[in-house]
């Protein structure tokens, strides 16, 4: 099994477009944060790699995965094995998941913000992603070499995000940036088909990559098709409509999510209302980095509003299992990092 060498993603917002008429204007949305430091780390070997052990039993190499690990054919990826069967059962194993990996590795939401100061995005490449052989190609004169590492940037992402969730995510970039690591797009009128962007950049947090990833793909989650109609302009929207996004269904997940913590405002301190700065932006950052936070952490007591915000997912069974999904992912990707070696 191939090891990666993880992106450090952090994000700044850059909105563009949601024309009010979508009948006249493609829809163009880009997402990102800015750019992060990572911790100083080292690389192991391979052998090294394969005498980790996971907070609970120690491992054995069978074939391509781990004796606790299940090998998924057809996104030639490894996952953890998931010991849960409906939604309780899924809640409390996804708990026991993290604690398990906060033991190894720390907290899975550590970010650490560094911007350069370098401004603006120049592409580099751009890819289509084959999801049937799990690759990216292109029509451009790119190396052998160049292809690999950016084929290792998609499976970075694609590794933690099952393959029936991004399908639509069909397009990947690759990009300079000093001041942003990760981007998703619109490439299309109507929100079906979608681009993930990453900076060339390897740097190595796991942690933040972990954030970045999930934030982005939560941007998607939350603003497809299923969930924002792109065909009705705002003068004929009847239910919640952002000016960066569209208009919502009335039961999109961010339809709920707007009424019941960003409609009616609040007070008090910052952190009780939002688990990041970068989440004050705008109620899609809020949700995107929030959605984070549920994956990768404990379910909370939901004792303010940020804990609160974190709760509400979990009254969607089905994210309930993406959850349990991609954190059964994310112990796999964590074990073959090698970024939590220290000097």
């Amino acid at each position: 099994m191939r090891l990666f060498h993880f992106l450090l993603v952090a994000f700044v917002v850059l909105l563009v477009g949601c024309e009010e008429s979508v009948e006249e204007n493609p829809v163009v949305m880009i997402y990102a944060k800015p750019a992060i430091e990572a911790s100083s780390v080292k690389e192991v070997s391979e052998d090294e790699l394969l005498e980790l052990e996971t907070s609970s039993d120690e491992i054995e190499l069978l074939n391509v995965c781990y004796s606790n690990e299940i090998y998924i054919e057809k996104e030639n990826t490894c996952s953890l094995k998931m010991e849960c069967n409906d939604y309780s059962s899924c809640i409390e194993w996804g708990n026991q998941v993290v604690a398990n990996l906060e033991a190894d590795y720390g907290s899975l939401v550590y970010e650490e913000s560094v911007a350069t100061g370098n401004e603006g995005i120049t592409l580099l490449a751009s890819y289509n992603v084959d999801h049937e052989r799990e690759k990216i190609y292109t029509e451009q004169e790119v190396t052998d070499e160049v292809l690999e590492y950016h084929s290792n940037l998609w499976y970075s992402f694609s590794w933690l995000i099952p393959e029936e969730y991004r399908k639509e995510i069909n397009q990947f970039e690759v990009f300079e940036s000093g001041d942003t690591l990760a981007y998703v797009s619109l490439h299309d009128r109507y929100g079906r088909f979608w681009t993930l962007g990453m900076n060339n950049e390897d740097i190595e947090l796991a942690s933040e990559t972990l954030v970045t990833y999930i934030h982005e793909f939560a941007h998607f989650l939350s603003l497809n098709q299923s969930q924002i109609d792109y065909w009705v302009p705002q003068e004929r929207c009847d239910s919640l409509f952002l000016k960066d996004s569209g208009c919502f269904y009335k039961n999109a997940y961010l339809s709920d999510f707007y009424k019941r913590f960003w409609e009616q405002g609040g007070h008090g301190k910052v952190e009780d209302f939002y688990v990041s700065k970068y989440a004050m932006y705008s109620p899609e950052e809020d949700f995107s980095e929030s959605f984070a936070h549920f994956v990768l952490t404990k379910a909370p007591s939901g004792q303010n509003i940020r804990e609160q915000k974190l709760l509400f997912f979990y009254e969607y069974e089905e994210l309930v299992q993406l959850r349990s999904e991609i954190l059964a992912r994310t112990a796999t990707w964590l074990v073959r990092s090698a970024l939590k070696v220290q000097e």
